[in-house]
């Protein structure tokens, strides 16, 4: 990295000194930020980690529950007058929430409602023309290196998604970025140098936030709230994740027993419980 006060040798002139103190800056929060970096990654592994135990003790009990509630439905007989029947709290098909999950989440298994084909977008003219004024600026083949050539085609490779899809919005911030970037100050000396270096401050400040938003959502979700109730529990001396497992094993147990009783088939309890 470089040192900041070498800028009064390679920008004399008015605002070097202050070109110094930006320099210094920049360096501080590019490390900051570099941290919250390897904060974020850190983070997502852990996650990752606690989610697929999560999902090995319990994933297919909830399915297992489910397939049982399911089964109960089909063994009920018809409401009366068509009418929807009223559920019974003693009925164990009415009774797996999804353990404590906000909202009473039951997707521990990973079933996922299928994909819609994607709907074909009409290019506009708004948006041809945004990519037209975009694709002058950014085009790899205006770098001055490597390491610039390969952000301008990383940048030139979302522009054309964002074309594709027709997507106005996301190419006028792609061009308004770009006009707020390091690279579009032209010139030498000092004030350009130093404008360079505060757009990069800025863009610095700005990859913290979205860090630190990102972060915040992650904690936020399902499994980031789970996951702290299980590390809280662990704190005051019990497993949570047995419990759950516990409970769930004693609701597919009454839900079999309830299924039996209605003639259902007895062997997917020893099926089950052989497993």
């Amino acid at each position: 990295m470089k040192d900041p006060t070498a800028a009064l040798e390679w920008h004399p002139g008015p605002g070097a000194e202050e070109l110094v103190r930006a320099t210094a800056r920049l360096q501080v929060l590019t490390r900051q930020l570099l941290d919250r970096e390897r904060g974020l990654a850190a983070f997502r592994i852990e996650l990752h980690a606690f989610e697929t135990r999560y999902r090995k003790a319990l994933g297919t009990r909830y399915a297992r529950l489910d397939e049982l509630a399911e089964r109960l439905d089909e063994t009920a007989g018809p409401a009366a007058d068509g009418a929807e029947p009223a559920p019974d709290p003693d009925d164990p098909a009415e009774r797996y929430p999804g353990q404590g999950l906000p909202g009473g989440q039951n997707w521990a298994w990973g079933e996922r409602e299928p994909e819609k084909e994607p709907e074909r977008r009409v290019v506009s003219d708004d948006a041809k023309r945004l990519f037209r004024q975009l694709a002058r600026r950014i085009h790899p083949d205006l770098a001055g290196d490597a390491e610039e050539r390969e952000r301008r085609t990383n940048l030139m490779v979302a522009a054309n998604d964002a074309y594709e899809q027709g997507d106005v919005a996301a190419l006028e911030r792609m061009l308004a970025d770009w006009h707020a970037s390091p690279e579009a100050v032209t010139g030498r000396g000092a004030a350009a140098e130093l404008e360079r270096t505060l757009r990069r401050i800025a863009q610095v400040e700005t990859g913290m936030r979205r860090i630190d938003d990102e972060l915040a959502e992650l904690e936020a979700s399902a499994m980031g709230w789970l996951r702290r109730r299980v590390e809280k529990a662990a704190r005051e001396g019990w497993d949570l994740l047995a419990h759950m497992v516990h409970e769930l094993d004693r609701q597919i147990g009454e839900a079999q027993l309830e299924l039996d009783r209605r003639g259902g088939d007895p062997d997917a309890a020893l099926s089950w419980r052989a497993g």
